[in-house]
């Protein structure tokens, strides 16, 4: 008797079948054999039933010694969904985040608690929005899994990051979070019927003071169900406008659904943004027409818009165009303004924010006038308070850009070099100027610029920096000129360029830089990839083909960096290592796509083109528009499986030995990844060195059947949450109070009575049956590691972060070791600035383990910094951590895909990080005086958070140093 393998799909991890668990059921009945069958496929009936129990036993015996799968097989197709709703239409359809003013009405529900730990006296206004929170399969009878998830005891888990804002000095710089879970909340418009409808949760979304981006990230409580994590931005739109109860664009139209021609034939082009600071995103290159997308979402969703703008075309002999074009080119987005070029002409658009204060005018505005500019060149990352933009001059004003700096909603351009054109400088009228890179900290600038003395065609980097408004002459100099032909390639995927190496006849034409302001490191890309350390000595990376011509590239500012061809292939290289990889069209990305095609995905189709690609801070994206059988177009947004594709692609180029031992023959595949197993231990609590402030606000316990929540019990949670970020914000004051704490206040005068509000909550004696427990509204300092580097490191003078990587090694033979070490598995560190930081590996080899255990440990060395505000002037920095030999070849797979092992680079902050303050200590201070005067005068009108101290006795203040982050809290004694 054999089983048939298409009736059903088996999940190993919990020993049920699949459509069982898609009815919702808990357990799983016993599955009988089909007696109709009495061969496997593949295999031919024998005829004898002994043989074929012999042939199930070991079938069965094969499958027990397999390893369990990693994840569950139908959790992994449901995920968490979210959208924005008002309190006063829960349930249904979405909202933008638009509006900033508190609701009030929340307040009343505050008034009537009674028995109840907060104070009706004090205000508890509301959040404009709710989150709502849907689990969402594509499965059959999904509303029953849904259900019966929620009864398994499934809740949400929902953590809100809140982004800094780039002008810090009109803004406290801080990095902040909370925590919430998810409320479950029935709509009984959509099902009046059902005893028990499908549930969604519900979380309020909060907001602070000037926020305008914030990240949700829902993950599952581990109860019941396993979902996977699902992120999504949450920004508000401020090229947004109500009239009449509608929602329409402030800096154009939405005239007209997109079509086929608006992308198909169209070329990919960059999506350039001010990365982490850019609520609004928008991409151009609509052919033809003056439209744009837009999208307040990471292009989640987006629309199609029409710009209010005059297509006027100024081209002359003193601005030669090779064609006019309505088309919109070379967009940027920064926190508060967007910018387009179209033809020569430059243009930008305030956004209605309220943490700038130069207000929206409500209409382009044209910037640079009568000056031919033909490119706009994007600097991502913020510096000073400010953004910028560079904006490349052509025509009679060749050789010269222009450097807007944003401040506060303002933008002013400035023409450099001040006195004389780059050409000029350079004594070659016929230069042309290519691209332009802003090195902030150095207030240097490298230009890629095109030569041609002595009737040569010869490309240059040449660095201009600025000087002071009474200096007499530009600061011009070229620090190298670039080969003329393209490097001859030897066995190694590099070519150190050091004038001794052999070259090719087929040219190299750049034709644009890109500068990573962390890891120093600077490419030059064309045809080619050159990459340097200190912008005078390079390498070429002979892994790129000649054949192809890079037209854009875009970072994740995390050591991953793609590249996109003029024939749309798209390669990907790691800062720190010399390999690239190309990732479409590859062995890989075949693979990926044929699963996709299998799985029925939407998000690939046989007949599709790419629009964009960058990264957010989920990772690489692709927007792509896909046609489908029926001919019906799309534009959809998809992650692009870099690690996955790398696995595959490793996967078609695995090798294999045959070794033979005596008369037996052993089959073994050649793994590229130098080790077996890779894990950081030690790692300490994250906060200190991340700067992350953590709260952590639960929903109210209700009383209702099935722990359904009410209206009224998800406005109480609104107004308690915002409580809790309205005390954080008024925590922020020049003194500090006798328990360093923001929530102190909150409950210092009722926590004696938190065991009776219990009792009237268990008898049910509770007002709208809600009940409040004081423990869930909190400050959490200390967040434990999890076995991961954080994102980003912020180091203070002579601040140590120290951890441990244990490397199991996959190789035993006694030929990779030395005096008992493995002397394939090397650990290296690579510092951006080894003047500022510090670093030391320390190994250990483990022999009866067959692993090594390194040590490591980056510390500031005290040299760079200076006096400075908290979180203000920070040097930017990094390190990256790698085993040699490792990068685009080891990982691992976790339930969330394939992640890359062994070369990660993490950003370093160096100076006084955000999160620490200096505070007048009152408590100390009165004690102290009353001590040494023997007596205590009051205010006239006694203040008990502000005491008065008489003029004419004695004074000796005492303060402290306190740090928001971690709760330490200590005297100040004059220095640090």
């Amino acid at each position: 008797m054999v089983m048939k393998a298409s009736s059903f799909s088996e999940n190993r991890s919990f020993g049920c079948l699949e459509r069982e668990r898609a009815r919702g059921r808990s357990g799983c009945p016993s599955a009988s054999l089909d007696s109709s069958h009495d061969s496997l496929r593949g295999l031919p009936s024998s005829g004898h039933p002994t043989l074929m129990v012999a042939l199930l036993l070991l079938l069965l015996l094969l499958l027990l010694l397999l390893p369990p799968p990693v994840q569950p097989q139908l959790e992994d197709a449901c995920k968490w969904g979210v959208v924005l709703n008002k309190y006063s239409t829960l349930g249904e359809g979405r909202e933008k985040f638009f509006s900033k003013e508190p609701i009030y009405a929340v307040n009343e529900f505050f008034h009537k608690l009674e028995d109840s730990p907060v104070d009706p006296k004090e205000l508890y206004p509301g959040f404009p929005y709710f989150l709502k929170i849907n689990l969402t399969c594509p499965i059959p009878n999904s509303a029953a899994f849904v259900r019966s998830s929620h009864f398994k005891g499934l809740v949400p888990i929902v953590l809100v990051t809140f982004y800094s804002l780039v002008n810090f000095r009109n803004w406290r710089a801080e990095r902040l979070q909370i925590e919430l879970k998810g409320a479950p909340f029935q709509t009984r418009k959509i099902c009046r019927d059902e005893d028990v409808c499908i549930p969604s949760w519900y979380a309020p979304m909060p907001m602070k003071n000037g926020s305008i981006m914030m990240e949700v990230e829902i993950s599952s409580n581990n109860q019941g169900e396993i979902i996977r994590n699902s992120r999504y931005m949450i920004n508000m739109n401020g090229y947004l406008k109500e009239e009449k109860d509608t929602l329409i664009f402030t800096l154009g139209s939405v005239v007209r659904a997109m079509t086929h021609r608006d992308f198909i034939n169209a070329p990919s082009r960059p999506m350039w943004a001010t990365v982490n600071h850019a609520p609004v995103l928008i991409l151009g290159g609509i052919p033809e027409e003056k439209m744009i997308l837009i999208s307040d979402s990471s292009f989640i969703d987006f629309s199609l818009v029409e710009l209010n703008i005059d297509s006027c075309w100024l081209g002359s002999l003193q601005c030669p165009q090779d064609k006019f074009t309505a088309s919109i080119f070379d967009t940027i987005s920064t926190e508060s303004i967007l910018f387009i070029r179209q033809n020569q002409l430059v243009y930008y658009f305030t956004g209605n924010y309220s943490h700038v204060s130069q207000k929206a005018v409500g209409n382009w505005v044209q910037v640079l006038k009568k000056l031919c500019i033909k490119r706009l060149c994007p600097v991502e990352i913020p510096s000073n308070g400010s953004e910028y933009v560079l904006a490349v001059a052509g025509g009679k004003e060749e050789g010269f850009f222009h450097l807007g700096t944003i401040t506060d909603g303002t933008v002013i351009f400035r023409q450099l070099p001040v006195s004389s054109s780059i050409c000029e400088s350079l004594r070659d009228p016929k230069c042309r100027l290519h691209w332009v890179v802003y090195q902030i900290e150095k207030e240097n600038f490298l230009l890629l610029v095109e030569s041609y003395k002595d009737r040569q065609q010869t490309f240059n980097v040449v660095q201009y920096t600025l000087v002071p408004k009474d200096y007499p002459e530009d600061s011009v100099h070229l620090i190298y000129k670039i080969p003329r032909f393209i490097p001859k390639r030897v066995s190694a995927s590099f070519v150190m360029l050091l004038g001794m190496e052999e070259y090719t006849d087929y040219p190299l034409v750049p034709r644009g830089l890109f500068y990573n302001p962390f890891s120093h490191l600077l490419f030059i890309w064309g045809n080619a990839i050159l990459q340097s350390f200190d912008n005078k000595n390079y390498i070429y990376l002979s892994g790129f083909p000649k054949e192809s011509s890079i037209k854009y590239m875009a970072s994740s500012y995390k050591s991953q960096v793609v590249c996109v061809t003029e024939n749309e292939e798209i390669w990907i290289l790691f800062e720190g290592s010399f390999n690239v990889y190309r990732l479409y069209p590859s062995d890989g990305w075949n693979i990926v796509f044929s699963f996709a095609q299998m799985q029925s995905s939407n998000l690939f189709s046989t007949n599709e083109t790419s629009v964009s690609l960058f990264y957010d801070n989920i990772g690489l994206q692709q927007l792509i528009y896909l046609i489908n059988k029926k001919g019906k177009g799309r534009l959809v947004k998809r992650r692009v499986p870099v690690n996955k594709i790398l696995v595959y692609e490793m996967l078609t180029h695995t090798s294999y030995d045959i070794r033979k031992e005596g008369t037996v023959h052993t089959l073994s595949y050649n793994n590229l990844c130098p080790f077996e197993k890779l894990k950081m231990t030690q790692l300490p609590n994250p906060q200190k060195y991340t700067r992350v402030e953590r709260y952590r606000a639960m929903p109210p316990l209700v009383s209702s059947n099935f722990g359904f929540h009410s209206k009224i019990s998800l406005a109480i949670y609104q107004g308690l949450v915002y409580h809790l970020l309205w005390l954080h914000a008024k925590y922020d004051k020049p003194y500090a109070d006798p328990v360093h704490d923001p929530t102190w206040r909150w409950w210092k005068d009722k926590k004696h009575n938190k065991d009776f509000y219990f009792y009237k909550a268990s008898n049910f004696h509770t007002t709208y049956g809600v009940h409040i427990d004081m423990k869930d509204y909190e400050k959490l300092y200390d967040l434990k590691a999890n076995d991961r580097l954080p994102e980003v490191i912020y180091l203070d003078k002579g601040t140590i972060y120290t951890f441990s990587v244990y490397i199991v090694s996959r190789e035993t033979s006694s030929k990779y070791t030395f005096l008992s070490k493995n002397r394939h598995l090397r650990l290296s560190q690579i510092l951006a600035d080894p003047m500022c930081v510090s670093g030391r590996v320390k190994e250990h080899a483990l022999v009866s383990r067959n692993a090594m255990l390194f040590e490591v440990s980056i510390q500031d060395k005290r040299q760079c910094f200076n006096q400075s505000i908290s979180g203000h002037n920070l040097k930017k920095s990094a390190f990256t951590l790698k085993v040699i030999g490792s990068a685009g070849k080891c990982f691992i797979r976790t339930r969330y895909g394939f992640r890359m092992q062994a070369h990660t680079m993490i950003p370093l902050l160096i100076g006084c990080p955000p999160g620490k303050r200096l505070a007048f200590d009152i408590t100390l201070t009165l004690q102290h005086n009353k001590k040494i005067n023997k007596r205590y005068f009051d205010c006239v009108y006694p203040d008990p958070e502000m005491p008065c101290f008489l003029f004419s006795d004695p004074f000796s203040p005492f303060f402290l140093v306190q740090d928001m982050v971690t709760g330490e809290s200590g005297s100040f004694n004059g220095r640090r």
